[in-house]
């Protein structure tokens, strides 16, 4: 309610709250919900997980919206468990990023995003040492070149050097380093 801008006062059960919430989704028209990171449900209880799963199915039918989720391998497994909303899943699963041309402007424009006051300008084989580090994964290379930045900030560099990508060390944890693919699942 408090994204959507809803006026909050007083107090409201959780059920007074749903259905505001749900009127205020259907006045504005919403067509689509987009979850990131629904892999976080694996957090919870299989008893929660199915909760989860049901209030998804339900926004997606109350609201004739379409439903838009992103989320890595293990959480598929658990979204397929919910019949219903697995005679409607759609997967799509982003290809990892291969040495080419695509993914050295990928490097480039995040690096430019950093606002970094000096050029970076890796080498080739720098390109190839993240493309190896992260294995291609997205979300990996985001880290990489945030951290890299960072770095630079912290260090009075303020540039991101081929030196400073050999020597960086991987952050993620080894869950995170298992996921071959990055799958994006949505429904309609």
């Amino acid at each position: 309610l408090a994204t959507i801008g809803a006026p909050m006062w007083g107090r409201h059960t959780v059920s007074e709250l749903e259905v505001r919430a749900l009127s205020h989704l259907r006045d504005m028209d919403l067509r689509m919900l987009v979850i990131d990171e629904v892999h976080n449900l694996l957090a919870g209880s299989y008893r929660e997980q199915r909760r989860f799963l049901n209030m998804l199915r339900f926004l997606a039918n109350d609201l004739c919206a379409s439903l838009v989720v992103f989320g890595v391998n293990e959480a598929l497994e658990t979204v397929r468990g919910d019949d219903q909303l697995a005679r409607r899943l759609d997967e799509h699963y982003l290809p990892l990023w291969e040495d080419d041309v695509e993914f050295s402007r990928l490097i480039q424009t995040l690096i430019a995003a950093m606002a970094l006051e000096q050029r970076s300008g890796l080498t080739v084989a720098s390109l190839r040492t993240i493309l190896k580090v992260t294995g291609g994964v997205t979300s990996r290379v985001f880290i990489m070149i945030k951290s890299l930045a960072i770095d630079a900030i912290e260090t009075g560099e303020e540039r991101i050097t081929d030196e400073a990508v050999q020597a960086w060390q991987p952050v993620w944890t080894k869950h995170a380093w298992s996921i071959p693919r990055q799958p994006v699942a949505t429904f309609g």
